[in-house]
């Protein structure tokens, strides 16, 4: 039996069950540090012991903070300290994923870029990037506020949390690239993403597109685990960006999306589900036929209103080639993407799980299996 040491923060009020799912990381199992996801339970569809009932009516409905930057006053100091020509690059990362998120600063080393900075959402991973020189904030208290909303599950609340944090460095005037920590940087994202500033229909969010169909409005997915927030433009662009960052999180908090068969990522797909309900429209004469085999052109289509004065959020739809993805799974392979600035690993194949809570161990693995197949494992 594994010696498990938790990191623990709750409220008093929460049930047995729920109690199970708010325990924070694993950290020593049999006296020794715990390999990524170590001792966190193997999901299944068959054996799932994240069962919850609904929470209680009285949890938060809605983010437990706002993007302001008086809250994340330490973290945007770290990165206006990091940041050049006021562009920051940002993932997330907690005690699991910890070599993934020294691994990911490595990478934007290699290329020659020292303005990525790591949010650690709780303080053992904090500690140990530290110790590696990997620049890092601890967020965990503004984790833990999330323990008060009707997130039941870790991967909900961290998933909330960095992209309201992205909204709060935007909202202080910084570019923002927001990536996962599984995406590794192949090449200086810098002059893609300064060449937005000066596109001929300016941007105020940007996302990779991906699986383009031809059908109207626009016809792809959009990947909005990589995207690009303009803080450092006019105010007008800031706003605009810092209310759609927060209004795709508060469409993710929906009770119905938090419980579904996928709802681990219910909120990164609130922003999909957001924009699907938007009067959008492609610019400058683009068609959505036009996207579909169109690897380099970055698009732009004008979306939801945040506010009548402010006008539709104008979003860039990147080029598939500036996020190689292949596949999300081994078995579904495509041709890599020429010239891309990041890299996905697929894992070997897909593993449905219910309710999931954290990753397990053979997650980690299979994901450092797969950088170090492609020679992209750096630590």
């Amino acid at each position: 039996a594994l010696g498990l040491s938790l990191s623990v923060s709750l409220l008093p009020s929460l049930d047995s069950a729920a109690r199970h799912m708010q325990h924070g990381p694993i950290t020593l199992c049999q006296g020794r540090t715990c390999r990524p996801g170590e001792g966190n339970p193997s999901v299944t569809h068959s054996a799932n012991p994240h069962k919850l009932a609904p929470p209680p009516d009285d949890w938060l409905r809605d983010p437990p903070h706002g993007a302001d930057t008086t809250h994340y006053a330490p973290l945007v100091a770290a990165a206006t300290a990091a940041a050049r020509h006021r562009l920051i690059i940002l993932c997330a990362a907690d005690f699991d994923y910890r070599e993934l998120a020294e691994n990911w600063y490595l990478a934007i080393k290699r290329v020659g870029l020292t303005n990525g900075l790591v949010y650690s959402l709780d303080e053992p991973a904090h500690r140990h990037l530290q110790l590696r020189g990997v620049p890092s904030v601890d967020g965990s208290s503004n984790l833990d506020d999330w323990n008060r909303t009707r997130l039941s599950r870790h991967i909900q609340r961290v998933e909330a949390e960095r992209h309201i944090a992205t909204a709060a460095l935007a909202a202080s005037g910084l570019d923002v690239l927001l990536t996962d920590s599984t995406h590794v940087m192949l090449s200086d994202v810098t002059p893609a993403l300064h060449a937005l500033r000066g596109h001929r229909e300016a941007v105020d969010v940007a996302a990779p597109r991906l699986l383009c169909n031809g059908k109207p409005p626009f016809g792809c997915s959009v990947w909005w685990n990589l995207v690009f927030l303009r803080g450092a433009g006019t105010s007008e662009e800031r706003s605009r960006a810092v209310h759609f960052q927060t209004a795709g999180v508060r469409k993710g908090m929906v009770d119905f999306y938090l419980r579904w068969y996928n709802g681990a990522h219910a909120i990164v797909q609130g922003f999909g589900k957001l924009v699907a309900g938007c009067p959008n429209a492609l610019q400058g004469g683009i068609t959505a036929a036009d996207l579909v085999g169109d690897n380099n052109r970055t698009a732009v289509m004008r979306s939801c209103t945040a506010d009548a004065a402010l006008g539709p959020v104008r979003i860039g739809l990147l080029p598939p080639s500036f996020f190689d993805q292949p596949a999300l799974y081994g078995n579904a392979t495509r041709p890599r993407a020429a010239g891309s600035h990041f890299f996905r690993p697929p894992k070997p194949f897909q593993r449905d799980r219910l309710n999931l809570n954290r990753y397990d161990e053979q997650d980690f693995d299979e994901v450092v299996a797969a950088l170090r197949a492609e020679h992209l494992w750096f630590v």
